[in-house]
C-alpha cells in the first residue's frame, strides 16, 4: 500500500469515534470549540468522527439519555454495528451511565476517558460545598456564599443563551463530588463486552496553564498530583494506560490542554498527535 494512502486510513477504526466534551462546553459554540484541531485531525487521518451533542451543564442521567438517540442516529447513518467512545471529563461519566443503565452495552465498542474524574474531584467538593471542615483549607462558608451569590440559576440562565434546553448547573457540579461519585462508582457497573480504558495527564507546575493554577495548588494538597480539575488517580478506569505527556520533566499538561483549548502556541504539545495515536491503538485492537 502506498505510504500517503496508509497515513490517511491510519485511524480508519472498525466502528465510528464518538466524542464527548466535559461540562462548560457545547459542541456548536465557534467561541468554544469543544474539541480544537482534533476531529479534523483525526478525519484527516481516515477516522470517521461524530460529536455527541450535549448539553454544557447537565445531570449525567439527562445527558445519557439524550445521547442515546444520537449514537443511534450515528449507527444508522454509518451502517455501523457499534460505536467508540472517546470522551473527555464530564463525558466519560455520561458515557459509562448510557452504557450500564440505558441498555447501550451492544452499540459500544469501547469506551475512551481522557482526564474524567471517576472517584470525583476535590474541586467540585469546594464549589458545591461538599468538602469536610477537616480538610482546614479554605473557608467553607466562604465557598458556599460564593456559590450562592454567583448562583447556579445565574449559570443555567447563560447555559440556556448559549444553547442548553434545560441546564441543571448546580446537579452537573454536585455529581462530580467524591461523595457522588463513591456512590455511583457502586450503582454503574462495566458491562462485559465493553472495552474501559482511561488516561490523564499532570501539571507539573501551576505556571503549565495559568488558568487551572489555583486549582492545581488546591489539588496538590488535598489530592496529590493532579492536571487542575482531576487526580492522577481519580482519572484511573478500566485499563489505565498512562498520564499524557508525562515524558517532558519540565513542563505538563492541564485538564484543559487535553481538549486543545490553547492550541499549539500555548501547549507546546502536539495535542491531535495524542488522539491519532488512541484512535490508532483501538484500530490495532479491532474496534
Amino acid at each position: 500500500m502506498n505510504a500517503n494512502i496508509a497515513a490517511e486510513l491510519s485511524c480508519r477504526t472498525l466502528y465510528p469515534i464518538v466524542l464527548l466534551h466535559g461540562v462548560g462546553y457545547r459542541d456548536d459554540l465557534l467561541m468554544l470549540n469543544s474539541w480544537g484541531r482534533i476531529p479534523k485531525a483525526l478525519e484527516a487521518a481516515g477516522a470517521r468522527v461524530f460529536q455527541g451533542g450535549l448539553d454544557a451543564w447537565n445531570s449525567h442521567e439527562n445527558s445519557a439519555l439524550a445521547l442515546k438517540p444520537n449514537i443511534e442516529q450515528i449507527l444508522s447513518q454509518t451502517g455501523a454495528a457499534k460505536v467508540n467512545i472517546v470522551a473527555h471529563s464530564k463525558g466519560g461519566l455520561e458515557a459509562r451511565y448510557l452504557i450500564s443503565k440505558l441498555d447501550m452495552a451492544d452499540k459500544v465498542a469501547s469506551l475512551t476517558t481522557v482526564c474524567t474524574p471517576h472517584h470525583g474531584s476535590a474541586v467540585a467538593d469546594l464549589v458545591a460545598g461538599d468538602i469536610p471542615d477537616t480538610q482546614n483549607l479554605l473557608s467553607i462558608n466562604f465557598f458556599k456564599r460564593l456559590a450562592q451569590r454567583l448562583g447556579f440559576g445565574a449559570m443555567d440562565i447563560l447555559a440556556r443563551i448559549t444553547g442548553d434546553k434545560s441546564p441543571q448547573a448546580g446537579m452537573a457540579i454536585k455529581q462530580l463530588t467524591r461523595s457522588y461519585l463513591a456512590e455511583f462508582n457502586r450503582q454503574v457497573s462495566d458491562m462485559p463486552g465493553v472495552y474501559y480504558q482511561s488516561y490523564g495527564t499532570l501539571m507539573r507546575r501551576p505556571i503549565d496553564d495559568p488558568v487551572f493554577a489555583a486549582t492545581q495548588v488546591l489539588l496538590k494538597r488535598m489530592e496529590g498530583d493532579n492536571d487542575g480539575m482531576v487526580s492522577t488517580l481519580s482519572c484511573q478506569w478500566g485499563r489505565f494506560r498512562g498520564l499524557i505527556g508525562d515524558s517532558n520533566p519540565d513542563r505538563g499538561l492541564s485538564h484543559g490542554d487535553l481538549v486543545d483549548y490553547r492550541g499549539v502556541l500555548l501547549t507546546h504539545f502536539d495535542i491531535p498527535a495524542v488522539y491519532r495515536d488512541i484512535v490508532k491503538d483501538l484500530k490495532q485492537q479491532g474496534f
